[in-house]
């Protein structure tokens, strides 16, 4: 059967990026977004974020590309955002403390992805890209730890996105 990962077969999960990625090199627009989001671990997530940016009704693959990894340092600068205004208004140093790291991790996340992570794939390296958006991704489920009622909702779509986005970066190595 293979190796499991995350509950899916490791074969499988091969065999999915494959075909992504056979079919999708020749994909424009919204049948390359469908094409490329049905390969991922969140389809739903993939495809509602994609489409939302006009954008993406034109690109191909290597545009596609760009734009998920723009919109994952957005999504991280928003929750940035939240975590800070939560920060300013914590009632004690442990409910301060939490909120500054979600602020800071956040933050910092998003700076690698705008200052290298872009530079990155724009230089064709696109494992470089791929660990910037890992990172915002790891400070998602960070975060998540300390279960903030505020940023529930944008850490879990935070989480998930960066997932597609890394899946969709691995169909340029």
């Amino acid at each position: 059967m293979g190796i499991k990962l995350l509950g899916v077969s490791l074969p499988l999960l091969v065999i999915s990026i494959i075909a992504v990625t056979s079919t999708a090199a020749d994909e424009k627009g919204k049948p390359l977004i469908t094409k490329t989001c049905a390969g991922t671990e969140f389809p739903d997530v993939c495809t509602s974020t994609l489409e939302s940016d006009p954008r993406s009704l034109s690109a191909d693959l290597k545009g596609l590309s760009r734009i998920a990894l723009e919109l994952s340092a957005t999504k991280g600068n928003d929750s940035a955002g939240v975590a800070y205004n939560l920060m300013q208004n914590a009632s004690g140093y442990d409910t301060w403390s939490e909120r500054s790291a979600c602020f800071h991790g956040y933050n910092m996340s998003v700076y690698q992805i705008k200052d290298h992570g872009l530079q990155s794939f724009d230089d064709g390296k696109y494992d470089k890209a791929y660990q910037a958006v890992d990172l915002l991704n790891k400070e998602a489920l960070y975060c998540s730890t300390f279960q903030i009622p505020e940023l529930d909702e944008s850490n879990t779509m935070l989480s998930k996105f960066t997932t597609v986005v890394k899946t969709i970066l691995q169909l340029l190595f």
